[in-house]
């Protein structure tokens, strides 16, 4: 046999074996991880059969779990990564009023734009069901939007692709009477945000700003590594600042650093979008930093993810397996979500902006000595 012809045999058998996941294997093995490493097993019982992944998560929404979720290796790394998503590129508001069209994404591409009206998405004008649709469109198929644009009727084709979302979604200087805050938008708790956030603050020094406010609404969270590192640069003390205790009371302990980038008064901003690693450093921020919380009550997602392989195909499991909990054994947030300490309705900046000043006058607005 010539070696041209052995290495395309061995080629093609490569991207056979790659190809061939076999369903029954895939949901041994998702039985497998939720027995060993789930952290609402004993909750469950035992486990029926299933016909597919979808029936399997259908089974877990149904005791309650609204977050693990099976996804492809490829956009969980894109997305903790670098912050690259896969999909169409807009955010929407209770409405169907699009708040939020990103750089660079399809939807971008096709000329929508905030202020335009989503009616429906492949026909469907339930609004609970667009992201499943979404996300269950493959990449080759479009998905029909059927949009409000300058008061007439207009249907769209746009396909999914993978665009940036951007950590930092605003920073700026707001002048508060006659005090400078550092203003910062922070939308995700992918990999880039530590230096983004970074970045913001050494600005905000160079300003010579009297106060911070960081802004957490539609923040659904991301990685427990990236919100420590962020505390870090706020927060000083000495021993355990948080911890993560698993199903099996496996414990990771999160301790406090000596040094931090800033020591200035600070507020943040939450909305009922804010989750899980954004309620993390939300709370924190409020215990030890004495912040000032304005906005909605949050998600309440005081628990968090790993991610297992669960076959050659790319298919990962992203499952619940610890819960974040405070020194005293607390959860960081409780179930109803983290209560702000004033009501801005939808985290809205300039009604944030008026609870602040209703709880802290413009004047004291200096750090303490």
């Amino acid at each position: 046999m010539s070696l041209p012809l052995l290495l395309l045999i061995l080629l093609v058998f490569s991207s056979y074996a790659q190809e061939y996941c076999p369903k029954e294997e895939t949901l041994a093995k998702l039985k497998d991880y939720i027995a060993r490493y789930y952290l609402w097993k004993h909750k469950i019982g035992e486990l029926p059969e299933w016909k597919d992944e979808s029936e399997a998560i259908a089974f877990l929404r149904s005791k309650g779990d609204r977050w693990t979720t099976i996804t492809k290796l490829e956009d969980d790394r894109n997305w903790y990564s670098e912050a690259k998503m896969f999909g169409i590129g807009i955010r929407w508001d209770e409405d169907g009023t699009i708040v939020k069209v990103f750089e660079n994404s399809p939807a971008q591409r096709i000329g929508l734009k905030p202020g335009d009206i989503i009616y429906s998405i492949n026909g469907e004008t339930d609004k609970s069901k667009w992201s499943i649709i979404i996300r269950n469109t493959p990449a080759d198929i479009p998905i029909r939007l059927v949009i409000i644009k300058n008061g007439m009727f207009v249907e769209v084709e746009i396909f999914k692709d993978y665009f940036t979302v951007n950590p930092i979604e605003e920073r700026r200087i707001i002048m508060l009477g006659n005090k400078k805050l550092g203003y910062v938008h922070l939308v995700n708790f992918t990999n880039p945000a530590v230096k983004g956030f970074a970045d913001a603050l050494w600005y905000f020094q160079e300003e010579g700003i009297d106060a911070l406010i960081i802004n957490l609404s539609n923040n659904s969270g991301g990685l427990i590594s990236v919100a420590k590192a962020i505390a870090d640069m706020l927060i000083s003390g000495e021993g355990v600042m948080f911890y993560l205790e698993g199903s099996g009371n496996g414990i990771s302990v999160y301790e406090f650093k000596k040094e931090k980038m800033l020591d200035k008064p600070i507020f943040v901003i939450v909305n009922k979008n804010t989750a899980s690693a954004a309620e993390l450093l939300a709370s924190l921020l409020k215990r030890y930093a004495g912040a000032i919380v304005a906005g909605e009550p949050t998600v309440g997602k005081y628990v968090g993810s790993n991610m297992y392989f669960l076959n050659n195909c790319g298919l990962v499991l992203r499952l619940i397996t610890f819960a974040m909990k405070l020194p005293d054994g607390s959860f960081v947030v409780g179930e109803k979500g983290l209560e702000p300490d004033c009501r801005a309705e939808k985290g809205n900046l300039e009604k944030a902006l008026d609870c602040f000043k209703s709880v802290i006058a413009p004047e004291s607005l200096s750090a303490s000595p």
